[in-house]
């Protein structure tokens, strides 16, 4: 990837140029074996889509206005991805910078494709902008790199525009739901930017903050709709296990992943610690393959009963933050759960929350 970055680069304005050697350093720098693999796999994703954009600005065909947004919105990922992976940061913001970057980028081809209704691509323009800037990426026509006062929860607020972008962009949502969605995203990454807005007046900062609550919870009932007008997939517990416990493990936090699954781990692992919960492996309907990263840097993997994992999760993700949480996968944890209850294994709110669709 990064030989594509370095060909793109010849190809881009020179003003864009920055950023891709920015984003071949960071690239490069996770390749380092200590690097957390949740996060080297964000910053690769975030990478491959940034690429698409690229190709998209350096074609003379793209309009002028679309060029325009894939620029700002490239610098953005690019500075978010690279101040994200500096070791010294704590890794919940690592972690947060890395997902609000990997999923706002994965609109990024949407936008670039010439068949995107202008609305739709203004608002996932607008949310993934919205989005970037709380955590730290400037927006365009800005150039600071200091973070002002944040926003109380800013970085949970961002990961939900984040994932209401995502959604929106995707194909296999509802048209009607992508744009209700892809609105309301747009509407609460503008207040969440300009809360975090260096350049606006006290007055307008304060009139953001007030509105923002509003703005995701709006946000996120568009978003819950949405995704539940898609309804379960037909997928085999074990399917659904597995990707179900990939986006608990990409979005939870690692000590509380840690608490909560301590019972189901080996002794070794609770001994030396665990840095980065991975992702599973479907091994049959009742069993997951757990991957992780010890404290030692070792990989480590070990089976765990599905029936077992699926409740701590539940607990780990309340029913009434999944979809804003997961996007997507929420629906394969619902599937899970509901598979599971007619065992007999109860998973909590998951399963009533998946009666309710």
């Amino acid at each position: 990837m990064t030989a594509d970055l370095d060909r793109l680069k010849d190809e881009v304005p020179g003003d864009l140029v920055p950023s891709v050697e920015r984003l071949t350093a960071t690239l490069r720098a996770v390749e380092n074996p200590a690097t957390p693999p949740q996060e080297r796999d964000a910053v690769v994703r975030g990478a491959r889509a940034v690429t698409v954009a690229l190709k998209a600005v350096a074609d003379p065909g793209t309009p002028a206005e679309v060029r325009t947004q894939l620029t700002g919105l490239v610098r953005q990922v690019a500075t978010v991805l690279g101040t994200g992976s500096r070791p010294h940061l704590p890794q919940a913001e690592r972690r947060t910078s890395g997902f609000v970057a990997e999923r706002t980028a994965s609109v990024l081809p949407v936008i670039a494709d010439a068949r995107t209704p202008g609305g739709l691509r203004d608002d996932l323009a607008g949310a993934a902008s919205g989005a970037l800037t709380a955590v730290g990426g400037t927006r365009p026509g800005h150039e600071r790199t200091a973070r002002g006062p944040q926003t109380r929860n800013a970085p949970s607020a961002a990961r939900s525009v984040a994932v209401a972008a995502s959604v929106a962009g995707s194909q296999g949502t509802p048209n009607e739901g992508r744009k209700e969605t892809a609105q309301s995203a747009h509407q609460a990454g503008t207040a969440l930017a300009k809360a975090e807005d260096p350049d606006a007046s006290a007055k307008e900062r304060d009139t953001a903050r007030k509105e923002l609550p509003g703005r995701i919870d709006r946000m996120e009932k568009e978003l819950e709709k949405a995704l539940a007008a898609e309804g379960l997939p037909d997928v085999p517990l074990g399917t659904a296990a597995e990707v179900c416990t990939d986006a608990v493990f990409d979005s939870a936090p690692e000590d509380t992943l840690g608490t909560n699954l301590r019972g189901l781990l080996p002794e070794r692992w609770n001994a030396e610690g665990v840095k980065d919960f991975w992702k599973a492996e479907d091994k049959g309907n009742d069993v997951l393959d757990v991957l992780a990263q010890l404290r030692t840097d070792e990989y480590a993997d070990a089976p765990v009963e599905v029936a077992r994992l699926l409740p701590r999760l539940a607990a780990t993700v309340p029913a009434d933050r999944l979809f804003a949480t997961l996007g997507k996968p929420a629906l394969h944890c619902l599937q899970a759960a509901r598979q599971l209850d007619e065992r007999g294994v109860p998973s909590g709110s998951w399963v009533r929350k998946a009666e309710e669709l």
